[in-house]
């Protein structure tokens, strides 16, 4: 009886990439002066943000689309502003962000409690911004976060008591 071992064949197949690319990596330099360059971003957030905040205005002013394709591009905003906040160091507007992008898909109908809530993540964006809260969270910042979490909170509540006294 043969051995197990004897009747493995091991076969090696090509790396395509690795022959376009070439080996050996990138030269650890280059990564050191790109972080740093990443860690002395001096650009201004605000009117990246604030063109995504008129965006998101705009959208809720359009009544004419239906509120599904409306929630859809301001969930498309609001996560571009997820992703911005980490690239400009402002963990707060991330944090947020993705609180935001959670409640989003499960809205219905724009109501009078869901433009609140987003009037309250416009704000929130633009105090974390124009206070300059940004790396580790603060307890200023973190209270806006909390608020933000009861409103969404509320929100839900609200719904589902509303809609287990209609069914």
């Amino acid at each position: 009886m043969l051995n197990t071992l004897e009747k493995i064949e091991i076969i090696n197949p090509p790396n395509i990439l690795k022959k376009k690319v070439g080996s050996g990596g990138i030269d650890p330099s280059l990564i050191r002066a790109a972080q740093r360059k990443m860690y002395q971003n001096s650009a201004n957030f605000f009117p990246l943000a604030e063109k995504h905040m008129r965006r998101i205005s705009e959208l809720l002013g359009n009544r004419e689309r239906r509120p599904k394709d409306i929630l859809r591009d301001v969930s498309d905003c609001v996560g571009r502003m997820k992703a911005q906040g980490a690239m400009f160091d402002y963990p707060l507007v991330t944090e947020v962000s993705a609180m935001l992008m959670n409640f989003l898909p499960q809205v219905e109908k724009i109501d009078a409690d869901i433009l609140e809530i987003l009037a309250a993540y416009q704000t929130t964006v633009r105090t974390v911004i124009t206070r300059n809260l940004r790396g580790p969270k603060t307890a200023e910042g973190q209270e806006l976060v909390t608020e933000l979490e009861y409103a969404c909170a509320r929100y839900y509540k609200y719904r589902f008591l509303r809609e287990k006294k209609s069914a």
